[in-house]
Order: C-alpha cells, then sequence, then structure tokens
C-alpha cells in the first residue's frame, strides 16, 4: 500500500520542491484571515468592506493563473518569479499603510501577480513522476495543502491579534519572497519536452476538458460552501468555540482520504468523487451538536483531497506539453470561481431556510454540476468505462 508514496518521495528533488511548495501555501491561505484583522481592526471599518478587500485580491488571483500560466508555458519559471517578488515585496510592505480605497485597488494587482504555488508544483509534478503514480503523487500535493489550510489562517490570526495587523503582514510577505526565492533555486522542470510554444487554446480547451473544469467547480464549491455552513450552524447551536476542533477534524480525514486514494492503483473517476462529495455533504445539516457535526462531516472531508487530485491530475492528462501552465492556471481559475460561488450559496440558504437548506443547497449544487459535466462529456464523445478511468473523467 505504501510502494506507490515510496516511489513518488523517492524521486529526485520532489521532497524539497514540496517542502517549498508548503512553504508558499501557508501564506496564499492565510491572506483572507490577514487583511480581514487588518480592514476591521486596524482601519476600524467592519467585516463588509473588510470581506470586499479579500473578494477583489480572489477576483484578481482567479483572472490572474491562466495569464501567469501561459508566462510559464512561454518564459519559464524564473523570469516569472523575478516579477511576482518584486509586486508581492512592494504589496506587503505597502498595504499596511494604505487607506481603504487605495488597499481595494492594490488588492486586485497583489492577487493578479501572487506567487503561482499551487500550479507550479502540479506542473512539476506532471514532469517529475511517471504516470501509473501521478494520482499518488498530486495526493502528496493535497495533504500539504491540507497541513497548510490549518496552519496558514492559524499563523495570521495570531500574528494580527497577539502582535498586529502591520506585523502579520510583514510576515506573511517575508514568507512569500523566501518561497519565490525557494523556487527560483529549486527551479523544477515544467515540461517534458521542448516545444515551439504554446498550443491554440481550440486545439485543447474540448469538452472533456471544459467537462474536468466544471467539475472542479463544483468539488471547490462544496468544499467552501460546506466550510461556511458549518461555521454559520456552529453559530446558531451557540458552539462556535469548537469550531477550531471542527476544522482540525476536517482536516485530519481529508489527509487519511487522500491517503487512500493515493495507494490505490485504480481510483475512482474525478466524476465519480465529485458527486459523491456533493451527496455526503447534504446530511451534515441535520447535526444538532457539535460533536454530531464533526461526526456527520466524517465522509464528506474523506473525499475532499481525493477529489481534488483527481481533477488537478485530469487536467494535467488532457493539457498538450506546451500548454500545460494555462491549462493548470484555468484549473486555479476554476477553484476561484467555486470559491466564489460556494460561499454565497451557503449564506444566502443559511439566512433564509437555516442549516439543512445550507448544506442540501451546497451538497445538490456540487453534486449537479458534477452530473451535468459527466453529460456533457458523454454527449460529446462515447466512451468506454475503462477510458473513462484512465482520463479521470
Amino acid at each position: 500500500m505504501l510502494s506507490a508514496y515510496r516511489r513518488v518521495f523517492a524521486t529526485p528533488g520532489l521532497r524539497s520542491l514540496m517542502v517549498i511548495g508548503l512553504l508558499a501555501k501557508v501564506p496564499g491561505l492565510g491572506i483572507p484571515a490577514v487583511v480581514l484583522l487588518h480592514v476591521v481592526h486596524g482601519l476600524g471599518l467592519g467585516f463588509g468592506p473588510a470581506s470586499l478587500v479579500s473578494a477583489v485580491w480572489t477576483a484578481g488571483v482567479g483572472i490572474g493563473a491562466p495569464f501567469q500560466g501561459r508566462a510559464l508555458d512561454r518564459y519559464g519559471l524564473r523570469p516569472l518569479l523575478a516579477v511576482v517578488v518584486c509586486v508581492q515585496a512592494a504589496f506587503w510592505g505597502l498595504a499596511p499603510f494604505l487607506s481603504y480605497p487605495f488597499l481595494v485597488v492594490v488588492a486586485f494587482g497583489g492577487g493578479l501577480l501572487t506567487i503561482p504555488a499551487f500550479t507550479v508544483i502540479r506542473l512539476a509534478l506532471a514532469v517529475m513522476v511517471t504516470e501509473d503514480i501521478r494520482h499518488t503523487a498530486y495526493v502528496a500535493d493535497s495533504i500539504t495543502t491540507d497541513i497548510a489550510y490549518m496552519a496558514g489562517p492559524s499563523i495570521g490570526i495570531l500574528l494580527a491579534s497577539q502582535a498586529s495587523p502591520h506585523v502579520a503582514f510583514l510576515v506573511m510577505g517575508g514568507l512569500i519572497v523566501l518561497a519565490c526565492l525557494g523556487y527560483a533555486w529549486a527551479n523544477p522542470p515544467l515540461r517534458s519536452a521542448r516545444v515551439a510554444g504554446p498550443s491554440r487554446l481550440a486545439d485543447w480547451m474540448s469538452t472533456r476538458m471544459l467537462s474536468v473544469l466544471g467539475v472542479t467547480v463544483g468539488v471547490s464549491i462544496a468544499v467552501v460552501g460546506f466550510e461556511v455552513a458549518a461555521i454559520g450552524t456552529l453559530q446558531k447551536l451557540g458552539q462556535l468555540q469548537w469550531s477550531w476542533v471542527f476544522l482540525i477534524v476536517c482536516g485530519a480525514f481529508s489527509i487519511v482520504g487522500g491517503f487512500v486514494y493515493g495507494a490505490m492503483r485504480r481510483p475512482p473517476s474525478a466524476v465519480l468523487l465529485a458527486v459523491g462529495l456533493g451527496v455526503a455533504v447534504i446530511p451534515i445539516g441535520f447535526a444538532s451538536h457539535w460533536l454530531w457535526l464533526c461526526a456527520l462531516a466524517v465522509p464528506a472531508n474523506f473525499l475532499i483531497a481525493p477529489a481534488l487530485s483527481a481533477t488537478a491530475d485530469s487536467v494535467s492528462r488532457l493539457a498538450p506539453v506546451g500548454s500545460k501552465g494555462v491549462a493548470m492556471g484555468a484549473y486555479a481559475s476554476a477553484l476561484m470561481i467555486g470559491n466564489v460561488a460556494g460561499s454565497p450559496i451557503a449564506g444566502v440558504a443559511l439566512d433564509w431556510s437555516g442549516s439543512v437548506a445550507s448544506f442540501v443547497a451546497v451538497g445538490v449544487a456540487s453534486a449537479l454540476i458534477g452530473g451535468l459535466a459527466f453529460l456533457l462529456q458523454r454527449k460529446a464523445t462515447v466512451l468506454t468505462p475503462g477510458e473513462l478511468s484512465t482520463h479521470g473523467v
């Protein structure tokens, strides 16, 4: 069962790259918490204006990801990182001193040219490991994401609350600059062969690729919407103080699920995992205590890392050599679209009809998107079950 993981981590240069990738993900996932506390406590504004800054940053990340991927395809890693280091150093150094209107504008630019932490790792894994254990490599990457998900916001909140938002900005910015330098030092291979240049978008943005990106949106809706619905449920139950236990349980079982998925020789398809994740989210809303919320959330969290790994692996396999960067950028944008959509779906349903409706809305939306994406792909191309499993859709 562990042989696939041994082969993955025996790959030369992979272990150091994973450590650098974790260093890059921690500040990226801690940014929303730092920005929120800075605007609320540092600028003395409400949560609404603070959420707008986070949303603008997220929009910049989503729009910039495909363009950064195109730059990786055309120019390579180090030229892009040189630009990113300059922009990120400027943003994190100046942002604490900006007035709110300027912060909103600058946040978009900061997101547009943030460090492509996830894209670089996924491109490198597609080149560095063999195809038969690639899904295991992507699971290992998802596990580091779960660790960063637990650490990033916690570090940001700790720094902003115990020191100051300014200190949090400087530390997070410093981590991003260090991660950029680490990536530049490692300089992992991002393409398996020399090609004339990136392929045209129309040559590879097939129905199958669109269906995988659609599944990715559905998975992201489930992940983000589930978290919003859970926090809102704990607040309504008067048990918000146990939210940290809930988040640790979620991260731990996602890691366990990813570990099991990565050890499989014939893993389930991305669509099956996405639909299963959506269905597993639905019954969580019936929890009437934080302990039941943790217990009912186990099946859904068990599927999160596998679903994210399967979609990333599918995009990597379907993209041509010369356009893997822009394809992974499109994948990052699909995740961002799901992030942006999942939160209001859960929040509006929670306000209107309560916890059960919130989890049902998120779960049904995720499962329906996954199912519709699969039907779209099936309508365009008749594939055998073996081919569907091979391509992860």
